[in-house]
């Protein structure tokens, strides 16, 4: 006797179909979520973008005067300038070009964004605080009451700085970005829901919301924001790149080529104290009867690779010195060398040894 054949009831199809309501459910709702995030980085790009741009614009510059050296007049507009080249660049969503296409908008399969908002201020908050004390110690803060001090000295205020005129702490800039969000009509908000669907639950809620540059919206406002500490180098000019030969014989008088760097320079060393005393003039003088140099007397050298590092200007009678011309850092037909003339020929600079 043969045994009878079932039927074929069709249950391969059953589960296929059950599995292609869940697979196709997460399908789709994994495109959307991939394309919020991606929308999102857009955001996040256009804030910073503007923070990068902003370290190509110069911060301040060294003026030819004795006071007031640092000029940070052009700081302020910078935040303005690289804010509105971020909204014109990234009003499309696409900063790679520098002019924005004719939309205002970004859509996806499941997704759109559009309003894009860039906002950069000049921000405070991010910077750094120079060293502040009383002369002549201004390297930390100090309450004003660390010592002594002879009748009639200048001792400052706690708030001076030994870069006072010269550099300031200015801040910096910060910037943030936001848009738009929302769900578009192609993502179904229900599929085979109720009491007799396969799902129990509502499928979903059409999306529509705010994305920051920086964390979540608060109360329908981005409150993050990205900042960055300014600053350039400000003897970077033409102008302030200029030589600046040794005058030994005439402490505290600018160079002519480049008196910003020697303003600069000097208005540090003045506010720092200069020598803070003149232990060293009295040591040469008790033990050799004068002092070679004047140790509150400002002397600045700078030579450029323009000069080939050679002093051109040699001292009287050096020209003539056989033994040690090979070794020293003057004369016009030969290079400085490491090895120096020895230094106790003549102790102290006495003369006659």
């Amino acid at each position: 006797m043969r045994a009878r054949r079932k039927e074929p009831r069709g249950q391969s199809l059953v589960e296929l179909t059950l599995g292609l309501i869940v697979f196709i459910t997460v399908v789709m709702f994994g495109i959307h979520f991939a394309e919020v995030g991606y929308l999102s980085l857009k955001v996040h790009e256009a804030a910073v973008s503007p923070l990068w741009d902003s370290t190509a614009f110069r911060v301040h510059r060294m003026q030819h005067q004795q006071d007031n050296i640092g000029d940070f007049s052009t700081f302020p507009a910078i935040a303005p300038r690289v804010m509105a080249d971020a909204n014109l660049r990234y009003q499309d969503f696409d900063g790679r070009s520098s002019t924005a296409r004719d939309r205002d908008q970004l859509s996806q399969v499941f997704t759109r964004i559009d309003s894009l908002q860039v906002r950069c201020e000049r921000d405070d908050e991010v910077a750094f605080d120079l060293p502040r004390s009383r002369m002549p110690a201004m390297k930390e803060p100090r309450a004003g009451d660390w010592g002594y001090y002879p009748p009639g000295q200048d001792v400052g205020q706690p708030t001076d700085s030994v870069l006072d005129e010269v550099y300031e702490n200015v801040g910096g800039v910060s910037c943030m970005a936001e848009a738009h969000v929302e769900g578009l009509p192609t993502l179904p908000t229900s599929f085979l829901e109720g009491t007799r669907g396969f799902f129990q639950a509502p499928h979903s809620v059409r999306l529509d919301m705010k994305t920051c540059a920086a964390g979540r919206a608060v109360d329908g406002e981005c409150k993050g924001r990205y900042g960055i500490l300014l600053g350039d180098f400000g003897f970077s000019d033409r102008d302030t790149s200029g030589h600046c030969p040794l005058q030994p014989e005439q402490p505290d008088v600018p160079c002519g080529d480049n008196r910003a760097y020697y303003y600069a320079a000097r208005k540090v060393f003045d506010q720092g104290g200069r020598a803070a005393g003149n232990a060293g003039s009295e040591f040469a003088e008790f033990f050799v009867g004068y002092s070679p140099i004047d140790e509150n007397g400002f002397f600045m050298s700078y030579r450029g690779e323009e000069d080939g590092y050679i002093e051109r200007d040699t001292p009287r009678g050096e020209s003539q010195d056989e033994r040690d011309r090979p070794r020293n850092t003057g004369g016009i037909d030969h290079k400085p060398e490491a090895v120096r003339r020895a230094s106790n020929k003549c102790f102290l600079g006495l003369s006659k040894c």
